[in-house]
């Protein structure tokens, strides 16, 4: 014990000594460690931890699938959903969910408030426990029952100023009465849900919801399940697949074909977002790799410099070990204090993390710092600590007494053993920048290639708006025409708004809604292709806004009234798809929404497609409708103006105060705006910004790299080239020689580097769009840019070299 008392002593003396040296390497190792421990931070809480559930290991979702016709992932009908709950023997519990927004009133300025629509069962299946009250009762549940809602801490604090009594209070939401039972606490995230939850009501309440509950049809309810104890994943997968038989004996007409699946909630939850977090948390790992990599090149120099005290320390009889041992602590010390600071840098990187998330990302509010990320923090620094530790280590316990009493006299330059060590370190350094920097390239052309792609609208001065209307007050489809009549009438009457139309939902910025069609006389498809389409409906005026071309037939007119003949548009794509080669004006399409039976529809025109989902998924088939025949709850308004937001947005608000004061305009923004601001978009943004964050922080530290060996090797030869100038070497002929070691250097880490980048990029190809792993032109780029980069770096001191004067160099100690 005395001993490492005595060596940690001695290391933080050597260590104060040099605060230059200190300084670099704690910083360079502050930054990777915590660059590592920010990004582990959103692994961790999406992926490692496990729910925040009572037993979160036997939760699993239910679904439904019908593979014939390529759909892999969809909801249960209500009456599917209780069959399975009452029937099955293999889940202790079983609940429902679905999510949507209603309108807050009475508390100050009408709101929007994020509901989520629950069977009772919710809360005692997640084993949740309320802060104030109760949660939902099984009577809840049940027809007729008086309407209770359950509040969200953030919600009761921000909206009622924390009302202690507010358990048995009133509010209003869609215009009816509901009776306050409970609130949840803050930390209660509802699980497949990325938004925060304001309200909870039950299912039987909900004014949308609610009056689908009898209806056979439809895959909408998001099901959760606890499996019962000693159930396994297969015996609860053979049961269902029973159940589904069940289920299309019970209702032929919606279930035939469908199968029903489950799943571990925590895999449905976590989705497409594993791929790009571990690409991320390797990207930063390869850059602590390079910092490790750069300070153990620091430390093989500061050991060169100290092989005099080595060699001393040798001759009284230290051992190899003894002096290795030293080293290791010394470079511990600097682990733990490059630790340190790299906790408080990480503090502070999660913060901005945060505020650079993408919407739609799983779990986002459990990214945190807390107690097993600053183990895996304090691991890291030990872990680097050895890393960059042990080659100076190993060096030293190599040398012999006389190598490094020569070498500590500076005349005979450095070893070339350790030469070898360092040269190979900026080897590695280089191989690992190639690395990043590729995946990086190859995500900013995949980006560049999503934001070029044209959507088939544009979205340039187009303002873009929601009203929801709150359907105990507006119920009938009728009531819904009347007013969107009315308030697109006037905003269209409003100066500069001329151009606005309506649309439910609008392309990209706003979700979209797929439904299955027939055709009439139509042979049947081949197993596997969908016989379905995203719709819209759309007003008159919306393609002429959205500049949509018409292909072939009419655009809507005003003679596509509520009483007159049933028509639809269709999308190229539809054409192409389930017309080839044919005409489909005058063909029919049987469909419908919502849940009111198929209606048969003219097909009277074709339009170009859209990019509906998100700018990097191809078009599908389309369906439109006129907004008159298909009227929503609720209306997406959007406005070609050459007025600003703001304007444009006054306009909308007051018109619709107008008609109706307790309505709320929600979700105005700019078209472009929207869009950039959905999933498709800002997730893809999201990691291209980091990755080439870690990739220019990678250049850098093997730019660094290679500036120091250089410096380094001429600093140790300055003897050696006095020497060859003194003989009649030229200044150019030196600037040769040095450039000439370095581009050895350059070329190995490429030749190692290239390879590698080529083998891991293709674990990329599932995140990459318009461009494969392998892009020649990624690949190019990025070695002329990092050769052009470390032949900069190593200028410098090369050039330096050639001006070393003969008669001072023959004199250099």
């Amino acid at each position: 014990m005395s001993t490492i008392i005595q060596d940690l002593k001695y290391g933080f003396r050597m260590l104060a000594r040099n605060p230059g040296f200190t300084a670099v390497a704690v910083l360079t190792l502050a930054l990777g460690i915590g660059a590592n421990t920010a990004i582990f931070s959103v692994v961790d809480a999406i992926l490692l931890r496990p729910l925040p559930f009572a037993n979160p290991g036997r939760l699993v979702s239910v679904f439904e699938s019908r593979p014939q016709d390529g759909v892999a992932f969809d909801g249960l009908s209500y009456p599917n959903f209780d069959e399975t709950r009452k029937q099955n023997a293999v889940f202790s519990e079983m609940a429902g969910q679905q999510a949507h927004d209603l309108t807050l009133t009475g508390t100050g300025q009408p709101t929007i408030v994020h509901t989520i629509v629950v069977t009772p069962e919710i809360f005692s299946l997640l084993g949740a426990h309320p802060l104030v009250g109760r949660v939902f009762l099984p009577k809840d549940g049940l027809r007729g029952a008086a309407p209770v809602v359950v509040l969200s801490e953030n919600l009761w604090r921000s909206r009622f100023g924390a009302d202690p009594n507010m358990i048995g209070k009133s509010v209003t939401l869609d215009q009816r009465p509901f009776t306050v039972v409970g609130i949840m606490p803050a930390a209660f995230h509802f699980p497949l849900r990325s938004e925060a939850e304001d309200v909870w009501i039950p299912l039987v309440q909900d004014p949308l919801f609610g009056g689908w509950m009898s209806r056979p049809g439809g895959h909408w309810l998001s099901v959760i399940a606890r499996l019962r104890p000693g159930v396994s994943m297969e015996q609860a997968q053979a049961a269902m697949n029973t159940m589904a038989v069940r289920l299309a004996r019970l209702y032929p007409k919606a279930n035939a074909g469908w199968k029903l699946n489950i799943e571990p909630l925590q895999k449905q939850i976590v989705g497409s977002a594993k791929p790009a977090l571990l690409i991320l948390l390797a990207a930063v790992g390869l850059v602590l790799l390079i910092a490790c990599a750069n300070i153990a090149n620091l430390l093989l120099a500061r050991a060169t410099a100290r092989s005099r005290e080595m060699a001393i320390r040798t001759a009284m009889g230290a051992g190899r070990s003894r002096i290795a041992r030293q080293l290791l602590t010394e470079s511990a010390l600097l682990g733990l204090l490059g630790g340190v600071a790299g906790i408080l840098l990480a503090f502070w990187g999660v913060e901005g993390l945060k505020s650079l998330l993408p919407p739609g990302l799983p779990r986002a509010h459990a990214i945190q710092v807390d107690g097993g990320v600053l183990i895996f923090a304090l691991a890291l620094s030990a872990v680097a600590s050895f890393i960059f530790g042990l080659a100076p280590a190993l060096a030293a316990a190599r040398s012999g007494v006389r190598t490094s009493l020569e070498e500590g006299a500076a005349r005979s330059g450095e070893s070339g053993g350790r030469r070898r060590m360092r040269g190979l370190l900026v080897a590695a350094e280089i191989a690992l920048a190639v690395v990043l920097l590729a995946g990086a390239g190859l995500l900013i052309r995949s980006f560049r290639a999503i934001m070029s792609v044209d959507p088939g609208f544009n979205p340039q001065h187009v303002v873009v708006a929601e009203v929801s209307l709150p359907q105990f007050q507006y119920s009938t489809p009728e009531q819904w025409t009347t007013f969107s009549n009315e308030s697109l009438a006037k905003i269209q009457a409003e100066p500069g708004m001329q151009d606005s139309a309506l649309a439910v939902p609008l392309p990209i910025a706003d979700g979209f809604v797929n439904l299955a069609f027939k055709i009439p006389g139509h042979p049947v498809l081949t197993p596997g292709i969908s016989r379905s389409a995203d719709y819209a409906s759309v007003s008159t005026g919306y393609f002429h806004v959205m500049q949509i071309p018409l292909l072939r037939g009419r655009f809507f007119s005003r003679q596509d009234s509520p009483t007159g003949p049933r028509v639809a548009i269709i999308s190229q794509e539809f054409a192409r798809r389930f017309f080839p080669n044919q005409d489909p004006i005058g063909r029919q399409l049987e469909f419908g929404f919502p849940f009111s039976g198929n209606v048969a529809r003219e097909i009277v025109g074709v339009v170009g497609d859209v990019r509906d989902v998100a700018l990097s998924q191809r078009p599908g088939p389309m369906m439109y409708v006129p907004f008159a025949q298909a009227p929503f709850w609720g209306e997406g308004i959007v406005v070609r103006s050459s007025l600003g937001t703001a304007a444009a947005a006054a306009s909308i608000r007051r018109v619709v105060r107008g008609i109706d004061k307790n309505l709320p305009v929600t979700d105005i923004a700019r078209l472009p705006d929207a869009i950039d601001a959905q999933a498709s978009v800002a997730q893809p943004r999201f990691r291209t910004l980091l990755l080439a964050l870690f990739g220019a922080v990678a250049l850098l530290l093997a730019a660094v790299g290679i500036f120091g060996v250089t410096g380094y090797s001429v600093s140790r030869r300055t003897h050696e080239i006095g020497v060859r100038m003194a003989l009649g070497a030229s200044p150019a002929s030196v600037l040769r020689m040095v450039l000439a070691e370095s581009a050895k250097l350059i070329f190995a880490g490429l030749a190692v580097g290239i390879p590698a980048a080529l083998f891991l990029t293709r674990f990329m190809s599932s995140v990459l769009y318009g461009v494969k792993s392998t892009d020649p032109l990624t690949f190019v780029a990025v070695s002329l840019v990092l050769i052009a980069v470390a032949f900069l770096a190593c200028y410098f001191p090369a050039r330096r070299a050639t001006r070393v004067d003969p008669m001072e160099a023959l004199r250099y100690e």
